[in-house]
């Protein structure tokens, strides 16, 4: 071999341990960097929310108004520059009951500070495997910041105008670092009593958030959708370009729609149909399909009013979506329409349902007037307003000290149901737009009642009070000089209105004896609605006797 080959050889075996050990050293130098990144990131969010828990403790401590005003914009704007997980529960604070309370977190939905083009663009590229320019022809540097990504408005080079979504960089590494630093999630708290399965419950959040952090699965949500929503009318699903899809892009037709605050404004009777739409579209896909939207912030539902199908819902971001077993979802609406009925075991439906029943059998007794409450808007034959509900004071009065062991005993199965129900009444009352939900589950009962009548459910392992034990009707009876003038039978629910059921005169009377009705109410709540006398008013001027009792 020549000298001169040797020496090529040589040469360029030394070129390529060179080049190689260059690029160890540049590796370990870019570990390094990214190393000290990640810890900077740890720590910034360490400090971040070290932050939320100061301005959370002015919030539940200060008996000052403006403090506590001022802790809540603190409050969401600490959650919107951590994103992630605390901005996610800023966007549910904002559905809060009390609107003083929750107007603080509304531009946590969409308002929040997108990232630069400079720090996305390189994502969609590194998806796409190409220069964004060759996929798009316009991407607009304006984007709707949402919890874990956010949305640009582009257009393709045929025209299509979509929604581009891509999720923050490093977002993953944040929400674990947030699921470790709330301990909530996966340590004992409070006073939990024995029974509570905290863990199936960080494991459901956590199965949840890993789902919204692969676009992968929220495109198959999505579709998913999309196919049903083809079949109902007043639903509009975005529809996806599956070939500019992957876990960190997500790309989907544009659809405009108005703000709830916008649509609240328009006619009564448009809204009075978007509100049975809304009810009915999440009914359908619950006892038909078993599917439901999960994340029904402001920011993810849209409305219009189309010129071929009226007013329309449009959904966006299917990345959080649960999903009930056909066993699950026959339970409930069996829990639903023997409520109605007022007849069957409760305790026995929710144990079925994996309710924990060791919490539940202290309370037994309460049950059917809590399902009473629960599934009050379905009992009315007429239009229901929800904003007369007043279900949490009532609950409380019912449950008292046990109001935990109900709390705690529901299955983490069943946690995303719950929210995204609370979304559900959340734009129904905002549309203030009554509808009747009786008639809206009739269809659903039509398909499904029979077979939900069929299903076994194992006897209560104790023996309980089944709705039997508890009132059906308010009555209220006029006796004139000893002869019956007035009866009157109404549902126990009218109970609640007493004020109103009750002659205006005699309301008087009663007050001047010291007598509260509100107190009566409270007391009949808290004996589960129990059979009983309310009160019996004797006017001894007019000859008259008024007799108010539930039987």
């Amino acid at each position: 071999m020549s000298y001169r080959r040797v020496w090529w050889q040589q040469s360029r075996s030394d070129t390529v341990t060179a080049t190689a050990t260059k690029q160890l050293i540049e590796h370990k130098k870019n570990t390094k960097r990214a190393t000290a990144i990640m810890k900077k990131n740890v720590m910034q969010r360490v400090v971040g929310y070290a932050g939320l828990a100061m301005e959370l403790r002015k919030v539940k401590r200060s008996t000052d108004e403006t403090v506590r005003a001022n802790a809540r914009c603190h409050l969401s704007e600490r959650m919107g520059k951590l994103r992630g997980l605390p901005q996610k529960i800023g966007q549910i604070m904002s559905m809060a009951d009390d609107a003083e309370a929750a107007n603080p977190f509304s531009d946590l939905t969409d308002g929040a500070t997108p990232l630069p083009l400079t720090d996305i663009v390189p994502i969609l590229e590194g998806a796409w495997g190409v220069p964004v320019d060759t996929i798009l022809s316009d991407l607009e540097p304006d984007a709707a910041a949402a919890s874990l990504g956010q949305v640009h408005r582009a257009r393709l080079h045929d025209g299509r105008d979509v929604a581009v979504k891509v999720a923050y960089p490093g977002i993953r590494k944040a929400v674990e670092s947030d699921l470790k630093m709330l301990g909530w999630l996966s340590a004992p708290v409070g006073d939990l009593r024995r029974g509570f399965d905290l863990d199936a419950y960080r494991q459901e959040i956590v199965r949840d958030l890993n789902e919204e952090l692969d676009y992968r699965i929220e495109l198959k949500h999505q579709k998913s959708f999309a196919q049903i929503a083809a079949r109902l009318t007043g639903l509009a699903v975005p529809e996806p370009v599956e070939s500019l899809c992957c876990e960190q892009v997500l790309v989907s037709s544009w659809e405009d729609g108005d703000r709830i605050e916008d649509v609240s404004r328009w006619p009564q009777k448009q809204r009075g149909e978007l509100a049975r739409r809304v009810l009915n579209h999440f009914l359908t896909m619950l006892f038909d399909h078993g599917l439901v939207h999960a994340d029904p912030h402001p920011g993810n539902y849209r409305f219009r009013n189309d010129p071929d199908n009226g007013p329309t819902v449009v959904l966006y971001d299917y990345g959080s979506v649960t999903k009930l077993s056909t066993q699950d979802r026959l339970l409930l609406l069996r829990l639903v329409t023997d409520t109605v009925k007022m007849q069957g075991d409760p305790l026995a439906i929710l144990a079925a349902m994996g309710f924990n029943a060791d919490l539940l059998e202290p309370i037994a007794k309460k049950l059917p007037a809590v399902c009473r409450v629960l599934f009050e808007p379905f009992q009315s034959p007429t239009k229901f307003d929800t904003n007369t509900w007043n279900r949490t004071e009532r609950m409380n009065d019912i449950l008292g000290d046990d109001r935990w062991n109900f709390r705690m005993a529901g299955p983490a199965k069943l946690f995303l149901l719950m929210r995204a129900f609370r979304g559900v009444l959340y734009y129904l009352q905002r549309l203030q737009a009554p509808v009747s939900w009786n008639r809206t589950l009739d269809p659903i009962i039509a398909r499904h009642g029979a077979l939900a009548s069929s299903v076994t459910i194992p006897a209560s392992s104790v023996p309980t009070t089944t709705f039997s034990a508890m009132a059906k009707h308010l009555r209220v009876e006029v006796y004139r000089e000893g002869c019956r003038s007035v009866s009157l039978t109404m549902p126990i629910g009218a109970i609640e209105d007493l004020e109103n059921v009750i002659d205006e005169a005699v309301v008087r009377r009663i007050e001047a004896r010291g007598v509260s009705l509100a107190a009566l109410v409270r007391d009949s709540r808290r004996g589960g609605y129990a059979p009983g006398e309310l009160f019996t008013l004797d006017v001894a001027e007019e000859n008259k006797t008024v007799r108010v009792w539930t039987a």
